[in-house]
């Protein structure tokens, strides 16, 4: 009886888990299987016109030895990288106030952080624009103190689409790291404090070895989202170009559906890399602190 019961439980247990394995079956497995045979088919786009079918690496050569695919790729790098350290360092004091401190106004800060991540990155580029573009209220304001428009087209630059990454990204890491901060014991710091240690010591040896894996998490959410992210640099790469633009156009401007494959399957790997060697260096850490 105790084993028909069992078998009727796995039974129940699988049917209940069936929705959800069609769903990832069909929006992720088959969408990425397709994806991978597709970066390893010969291109025939408008430009290659290569009628050539099979198995081939062409798509990934070309696209490592084509200069622009690898500047494309380099600012790619440089603007996650840039945008996850940024965000990491950026969210610890308000993931720390909205945890340990409680004042007037807290629910309406936490929900202020959420609403960036609620924009479309197309947006985000505009309200960019609308700051640091060329008539923005940024070098406005500067132009009227100063007299020297400072920052003018700051928006079309690197350093302007890491700006409006941070906008999201911070506010993605500030509410991954709450969680982390909620669950650790305030006891902790309290005998800390009783034995003397000084607030920065007690930040220092005690809480901050125990959210370096959270920490080491926002990060590498914060850089995988930066590395595919599309709708801000469409809006705001006027002098350089990021890899998921050039996805873009691979796609809709040369009918180039398999370069395109390639490309995004560079993107997940090395998304994917970063988010193994996180995993790897958190455990490492735990299994040093243990």
């Amino acid at each position: 009886m105790t084993e028909r019961t069992q078998t009727g439980g796995l039974w129940r247990e699988g049917l209940m888990l069936l929705p959800l394995a069609l769903l990832v079956a069909a929006f992720l497995l088959v969408p990425l299987g397709t994806l991978i045979y597709s970066s390893v088919q010969s291109s025939h786009g408008l430009i290659v016109g290569n009628n050539g079918t099979g198995f081939s690496l062409e798509n990934f050569t070309r696209f490592f030895a084509s200069a622009s695919g690898r500047n494309a790729l380099a600012n790619s790098l440089l603007v996650s990288f840039g945008v996850a350290t940024l965000s990491t360092l950026l969210c610890l004091a308000p993931a720390w106030l909205l945890v340990r401190h409680d004042f007037r106004g807290k629910n309406w800060l936490r929900a202020a952080c959420t609403l960036p991540m609620s924009f479309s990155g197309i947006i985000i580029g505009f309200l960019t624009v609308i700051m640091l573009g060329r008539i923005g209220v940024v070098p406005r304001l500067f132009e009227a103190l100063t007299g020297k428009d400072w920052l003018v087209g700051l928006s079309y630059q690197v350093t302007g689409v890491i700006i409006a990454y941070l906008y999201f990204e911070i506010p993605r890491a500030t509410l991954t790291l709450e969680s982390a901060i909620r669950k650790l014991d305030p006891k902790l710091e309290i005998a800390a404090a009783s034995l003397g240690a000084s607030a920065w010591q007690r930040l220092r040896f005690v809480t901050f070895p125990l959210i370096l894996p959270a920490l080491l998490s926002a990060f590498a959410v914060t850089f995988s989202v930066s590395l595919g992210s599309f709708g801000v640099v469409l809006v705001l790469s006027k002098n350089f170009t990021l890899t998921p633009l050039q996805i873009f156009e691979e796609v809709y401007a040369l009918s180039n559906y398999e370069a395109a494959a390639a490309m995004s399957v560079v993107l997940i790997l090395l998304g994917l890399s970063v988010n193994f060697a996180v995993r790897k260096l958190s455990a490492y850490l735990f299994a040093q602190r243990a």
